[in-house]
Order: structure tokens, then sequence, then C-alpha cells
């Protein structure tokens, strides 16, 4: 147990290390996010048209109507423009909410890399050599990569070059978190 939370600890921190690398020294992510134009004018849009935090999609799919509802959707649908907007109608402090964000996402990456170690040490990997015991956590990146991020492009229309920075992203992260956790989690000899 006591290995599993020890390669926990290195795989998450490594991980959170490599997601902060990816975030703010190179422009992985952030050349794949634009700005609106009008930016004012559609919050205020917003403002008036959404009132809490959710996920909103437009045009937004009917619930009731029947055939014509549906045929109306279709219509709008095929004209475009649509979209998914991840909304909160109230501002947060930027300083404030950052501590809390970090706290929870080096916990997470902590908590993900211990169920990989346990993973691991439950696999033949781990009485292989060092080398495929990291590619094992690679694989779970891997498997990551096509439920998560493959799906969001498939269904939620994800941008190519969205996706593929998150791809890279969690393929990085998961071989980073391996050597943390291949370092720890071995077969003794």
């Amino acid at each position: 147990m006591k290995k599993i939370i020890l390669a926990g600890v290195a795989g998450g921190v490594l991980m959170f290390i490599w997601s902060a690398v990816a975030w703010i020294a190179i422009p992985l992510h952030t050349s794949t996010i634009a700005a609106m134009a009008n930016e004012d004018s559609v919050m205020a849009a917003m403002k008036t048209g959404m009132d809490r935090k959710t996920v909103y999609m437009f045009p937004a799919r009917p619930t009731s109507g029947g055939d014509a509802a549906m045929d109306a959707w279709k219509t709008k649908f095929s004209r475009g423009p649509i979209g998914i907007v991840f909304y909160s109608p109230v501002g947060s402090s930027a300083s404030t909410e950052m501590a809390g964000e970090m706290a929870i996402g080096i916990l997470d990456d902590i908590i993900v890399a211990m169920l990989a170690a346990w993973l691991l040490s439950r696999c033949t990997a781990a009485r292989a050599g060092y080398f495929a015991r990291v590619m094992f956590c690679g694989m779970i990146g891997v498997i990551i990569c096509l439920f998560i991020h493959v799906g969001n492009w498939n269904w939620l229309m994800y941008p190519a070059d969205y996706t593929t920075g998150w791809i890279l992203d969690t393929l990085v992260a998961w071989v980073v978190a391996g050597a943390g956790i291949a370092f720890f989690v071995k077969s003794p000899a």
C-alpha cells in the first residue's frame, strides 16, 4: 500500500507539473481557444438569455412539439450557427478561485495516479522493465484520449486543433506520471 501511495503522489505531482507547463509555458491550449468578436455585446446577450450555470447547446433540441418542432430545429441546425457554451452567470475572483482550483487539480491528479499505480501493481506489466511500466500508464492516456477527446470531437463538435492539443496533453501527462509511478511500482526482483 505504501508504494501505491508514493507512486500516486509522485505520478500526480509530475502530472500536475506537466499540466502547468502545457497551459503556461507552451501554447498547447491557448493557441486553440479564440476570443469572440464584439465580446461585450455577446456577453450582454448571454446575460439576458442564460440564467444559470450550466451547459447550453444552440440551437436547442426541442423536448416537445412533435415533428414540426423537430423539423424547425433541423432547419436551424443545418443553417447554423451551432455550438455549446459552458456558462456561469456570475463572475469570480481569478486569484481567489485559482488557489482552490489548483488544490482540487493536484488532489485529482494524485488520486488518478494512485488508481493507475494500483492497476499497474496488479498486472503483469509490474514485472516488466521500467519503460514497459511507464508505457502501461501511457496506455491509460490512450484509452482516455479515445474515449473522452475523440468522443468530444465527434459528438460535441470540438475543433480538430483543440482536440489534438488535448490528446497531446493527455498522452504526455500519462507518460510523465508513468515515469513517477513506474519508479515505485514494480515486482520485487
